[in-house]
């Protein structure tokens, strides 16, 4: 309940604000965390074994970064989160409306580190098109989209997420379970997020972050 009263004061400008500008959106070295996450996301998919029909990308938030070396190897993107309001941010950017938040920096810079001389534009474009829905979300629950998805998903990819929505460690272990029941048998889960972070700033929001390790993490997808 705490954490719900919490994400209802979620402001998506103030967010895409403190975490993706200047300067913690620095692509000037590898040490700062917004290229480390676009060079991890790319490396992983350039290795050719993440590939299918379906990704799921499991609390997209405000945010696409995460999704943009993934869209040559899906046919179909399917964008979910809790939030209402970051729903509505994604929707505005998939339609390219006026406004929404200026991605080009980091589109510039996943065509520069894949190394293939791909325009920016044409990345945009085909990731425009890949991102088919838009889905509400709680991993809270067993089946964390109201359904199950037919046919199950070849790949879910989660970005810091889990972590920041859930009040304890038993919480996480168990919506990592609940996620995974969306992926097919012999799929792949792309877990990328911090360990021993405690909270994080969207606005007036100061949301609180389970401080992982990594034997948690591990245990966790174990027993998922």
């Amino acid at each position: 309940a705490a954490l719900r009263e919490g994400y209802e004061r979620f402001d998506p400008r103030a967010y895409l604000q403190n975490n993706y500008l200047p300067p913690r959106a620095d692509f000037s070295s590898e040490e700062f965390v917004v290229p480390w996450k676009l060079r991890c996301l790319a490396e992983t998919f350039a290795s050719g074994e993440i590939h299918g029909r379906t990704l799921i990308d499991v609390g997209s938030g405000p945010t696409i970064y995460q999704l943009l070396s993934a869209c040559d190897h899906f046919e179909e993107i399917v964008a979910t989160d809790y939030l209402a309001v970051n729903r509505e941010e994604l929707g505005r950017w998939a339609r390219g409306d006026p406004g929404t938040f200026d991605w080009s920096p980091f589109i510039q810079h996943v065509c520069k580190i894949e190394g293939r001389g791909e325009p920016r534009q044409e990345k945009e474009r085909r990731r425009r098109a890949r991102l088919r829905r838009i889905l509400p979300i709680d991993v809270h629950r067993a089946e964390p989209l109201g359904a199950p998805l037919s046919p199950p998903a070849d790949a879910l990819l989660s970005a810091f997420c889990l972590e920041a929505v859930s009040p304890d460690r038993a919480a996480f272990a168990r919506a990592l379970a609940h996620v995974g029941s969306l992926l097919r048998p012999g799929g792949h889960l792309l877990l990328l997020g911090a360990l021993g972070e405690s909270f994080y700033l969207a606005g007036p929001a100061r949301l609180p972050v389970v401080p992982l390790a990594e034997p948690d993490v591990r245990a966790a997808l174990a027993a998922a």
